[in-house]
């Protein structure tokens, strides 16, 4: 059970809204200066920064939590509800971190699909539980923002394409996820991935009916984006997505 309860963050308040445009600005930025022609090594830096700083954010957390509580019981005891990187956001801009420094193409092909179809829902919709006054909101907003900025920006800036049988490889992996973090989710008594009921914010999973109904609607609509993304994303000669 979360045992955050006070939750003075606002979705679509201001804050919420400047972090959302500041992301996009960031992303359109990013994606020009790659296709202006920097040099390798401008481009390797910044690759590097960027996956710096996914990694640093999904570290931060529990050192932020541990901070604010202490390091007694209930520190741990908010650490072991929250702050475990087993959520699909952290998951994902880990991968994101090394497909920054390895440029490899099925880890920018996952981090893609998962960094926009999955934690963009994390951006609209955050299950943030601290305002703009606080450094959590900001380090909250590098990594759900971060990771479909890098997400964009792999595949956009640098054409990173994603491959053929891109969709299935995305269907094994998400359920690679599902059936490792829920089990894990059972070993710890935990919720993490909100695979084992839904958050106490108000999210899209709302929508998506009861547990665990709201579980297979999640895969459908995540599916469906995967396969608008496929469509979408630029291309090669030999390289189509399926």
């Amino acid at each position: 059970m979360n045992v955050l309860m006070d939750r003075p963050f606002q979705a679509f308040a201001t804050p919420h809204n400047l972090a959302m445009l500041v992301t996009l600005f960031t992303a359109v930025v990013l994606i020009a200066y790659a296709r202006s022609g920097p040099s390798e090594t401008k481009l390797k830096r910044l690759r590097y920064t960027m996956g710096s700083l996914l990694l640093l954010a999904v570290a931060l957390d529990p050192v932020l939590i541990l901070k604010r509580y202490g390091l007694g019981e209930h520190g741990w005891e908010v650490v072991m509800d929250n702050s475990l990187p087993f959520y699909l956001c952290d998951v994902v801009s880990i991968f994101l971190a090394f497909a920054l420094f390895t440029k490899n193409q099925r880890l920018v092909e996952i981090g893609y699909l998962w960094g926009v179809a999955g934690t963009m829902q994390g951006l609209l919709m955050p299950t943030l539980w601290f305002d703009h006054k606080e450094i959590e909101f900001y380090i909250f907003f590098l990594q759900h923002g971060g990771a479909p900025v890098a997400a964009v920006f792999l595949v956009w800036g640098l054409r990173i394409f994603p491959e053929k049988g891109a969709l299935l490889r995305a269907v094994f992996w998400s359920l690679g996820y599902i059936t490792i973090v829920m089990s894990i989710n059972w070993l710890i008594d935990e919720n993490y991935g909100f695979l084992n009921g839904k958050p106490d914010a108000d999210t899209l999973f709302d929508y998506m009916g009861p547990w665990p109904r709201y579980l297979i609607t999640l895969q459908l609509i995540a599916y469906t984006l995967y396969a608008i993304l496929l469509k979408i994303a630029p291309k090669n000669q030999e390289s189509h997505s399926a």
